[in-house]
C-alpha cells in the first residue's frame, strides 16, 4: 500500500494571505461638512439635563468628578495642588460642578455659579499641600 500513497508535507506555520484593501474611501466628507455635522451635536447639560448644540456655545465645562458638560451649576475651578496642570508653560486648574464638591466649606457656598470662582474638591481637601486658608469650614 506503500506505493499507492504519498506521504504529506505539512507545514508548521501556514503563510497568511494578504488581503487587499480598497484604497479609495468613498464615504469621504469635505472638511466644512465634516466642522457642520461636528457643531451639530448635541450634548446635554449634567445639572439641569438641558441640551446645547456645540453651534450655540453654551456649554463652558466639564466637571473634574462626574465628567458631565456644563453650562450652570459650577462650583469654579478647584485651587488645590492635585488640579493643577501645567501644558506648554501655562497653568490650568481642574472645574468642579456644586454637586461633587464637598458643601460644608466656606469656598465652596460663598460664590457658586461662574468659571471664574474659586472651589475646594475633595481630594485637595484632604491634601495636606494645599493652604488652610481654603480648608476654613462653616460654623
Amino acid at each position: 500500500m506503500f506505493c499507492c500513497s504519498k506521504k504529506r508535507v505539512y507545514k508548521i506555520h501556514p503563510e497568511k494571505q494578504k488581503v487587499k484593501r480598497p484604497t479609495i474611501i468613498e464615504d469621504q466628507l469635505s472638511r466644512q461638512e465634516f466642522t457642520e455635522q461636528f457643531i451639530g451635536e448635541v450634548l446635554s447639560c449634567g445639572t439641569c439635563n438641558k441640551s446645547f448644540s456645540l453651534r450655540e456655545n453654551e456649554l463652558v465645562a466639564t466637571c473634574g468628578g462626574c465628567y458631565k458638560f456644563l453650562h450652570c451649576g459650577i462650583a469654579g475651578k478647584c485651587v488645590g495642588p492635585n488640579c493643577l496642570f501645567k501644558i506648554k508653560g501655562e497653568d490650568y486648574r481642574e472645574t468642579w460642578c456644586v454637586k461633587c464638591v464637598p458643601n460644608n466649606i466656606m469656598i465652596n457656598v460663598v460664590d457658586i455659579g461662574s468659571i471664574n470662582n474659586d472651589c475646594l474638591c475633595r481630594e485637595c481637601l484632604n491634601d495636606p499641600k494645599t493652604p488652610k486658608k481654603f480648608k476654613r469650614g462653616l460654623y
